[in-house]
């Protein structure tokens, strides 16, 4: 694969994220707290919505701190909703942290594109 299909592929695995992200803040708590999420996440963490497949554990420490339990919920919902729009099922592993899963799924995709 070359620099730029990687590039690519990276871009569209963030894409998903970023959607995941935003469609399940939204849908559970509306728009207006997924901006302010989003804003919190920046000016608290330095992460940026766009950059958030490259520190997935940020966000769910954003999510903790922000929302608590009800935060790792969020967090464990975006991941379903990441696998669902990936096309891949989601198997639970409590051996598994949810940063993992998202490697996982990265790692996948992209291996995926190779073959």
């Amino acid at each position: 694969m070359s620099g730029r299909q990687l590039h690519s592929e990276r871009a569209a695995f963030n894409e998903l994220l970023v959607q995941s992200v935003d469609e399940t803040i939204a849908g559970i708590l509306g728009t207006t707290v997924s901006s302010a999420f989003t804003n919190y996440m920046h000016n608290n963490f330095g992460l940026d919505i766009g950059k958030i497949s490259s520190r997935p554990e940020t966000l769910f420490r954003a999510l903790h701190d922000s929302f608590g339990v009800g935060g790792d919920r969020l967090a464990k919902y975006i991941v379903r909703k990441l696998y669902q729009k990936a096309g891949v099922e989601f198997l639970e592993n409590d051996d598994l942290s949810l940063t993992e899963y998202v490697q996982a799924l990265k790692t996948r995709l992209t291996d995926e594109e190779l073959h």
